[in-house]
């Protein structure tokens, strides 16, 4: 596909977490981007919190982009959220908070919003996930040819290697594999950011207190809000000397500055079936002779990630706020 000639177009589906914060604030403030909508999911919290969060981060960082409402709960499993990470709200602070905000989120369902502004646009719109994919399977769902319309879907979960919430499993998928499968089965073009990568993509105490001193209006509640973080992530993986993996921006860092990532194409399936491996990306990373390889990758997959300029890239879109 060509591309599309000025800042690259963009829909956020979203759980906000912290993660999702920082993911929100580098698609809402870098240059090359144009952050068009946000729709919010079930994931991280309930979805009231989460988009309660997602408008109190872009309020704050005086974005008015709309935020629309979307999925409460998984397609087909019980809801499981991850408050015992981000928080009872999914945006907990170690000290201040963001400013409150009590605007309602956009009128019409975020399914809806995907929808319409994909179609009005066909090619030129790219759909950044970073929660669970419940409301871009249920669009997909009602609008198969969606998968060609879209111009790419960047994806935060999976991996190719270990997961996080089971030894099989990342969150984001676990959350709603089946909803997953919709989307990888799709034949839409996919570009995926699993813990593999994310794993080296770390926020540090010297990277929040470099946030902490910019010197910008929201300095210390964005520095407590990844202090929480750190200290959280800390203490349920045990990695404190190497900081926080900062998941959910990898994506948007990617539509922002490409070549700080390194992609392969690979054939990957969610694993839907009960049992242990439930929710697992399973990524084919063989190497087969070309006469026997009649595979096909229907994902471009991050492997590496340049950390230093990933960090910076991050550290910019957050210090002086």
């Amino acid at each position: 596909m060509t591309p599309a000639p000025g800042p690259t177009r963009l829909i956020l589906d979203c759980d906000p977490g912290h993660d999702d914060m920082v993911a929100l604030i580098l698609a809402a403030r870098h240059p090359s981007l144009r952050l068009e909508a946000v729709t919010t999911v079930a994931g991280n919290a309930p979805v009231r919190d989460t988009t309660r969060n997602a408008l109190r981060i872009l309020r704050a960082i005086g974005s008015r982009v709309p935020v629309y409402q979307g999925a409460d709960r998984p397609l087909m499993r019980t809801q499981q959220t991850a408050q015992g990470f981000h928080g009872e709200n999914g945006l907990a602070s170690a000290g201040a908070e963001l400013p409150p905000c009590d605007e309602a989120p956009a009128p019409g369902h975020a399914v809806e919003a995907i929808i319409r502004l994909v179609e009005a646009s066909p090619g030129e719109i790219t759909v950044v996930t970073t929660g669970p994919m419940t409301n871009l399977a249920l669009a997909l769902r009602l609008r198969p040819e969606l998968a060609r319309r879209v111009r790419r879907i960047a994806f935060m979960g999976g991996s190719t290697g270990a997961g996080n919430v089971t030894p099989a499993a990342e969150f984001n998928i676990w959350a709603d594999a089946e909803a997953a499968r919709i989307v990888l089965e799709s034949g839409a073009p996919l570009a995926m950011f699993g813990l593999n990568v994310t794993h080296q993509a770390r926020l540090t105490p010297a990277h929040v207190e470099r946030v902490r001193r910019s010197g910008g209006r929201l300095c210390e509640p964005l520095a407590d809000l990844l202090t929480f973080y750190l200290e959280t992530s800390a203490r349920h993986f045990g990695e404190r000397e190497l900081g926080a993996p900062l998941h959910d921006p990898c994506p948007v860092a990617y539509l922002a500055r490409p070549e700080l990532f390194e992609m392969q194409a690979l054939p990957v399936q969610v694993v839907t079936d009960g049992g242990s491996a439930y929710g697992m990306t399973l990524c084919d990373t063989r190497v087969l002779p070309p006469e026997r390889d009649d595979r096909k990758r229907n994902v471009e997959v991050a492997v590496r990630v340049d950390a230093a300029g990933f960090a910076e890239l991050v550290l910019g879109a957050l210090e002086g706020l």
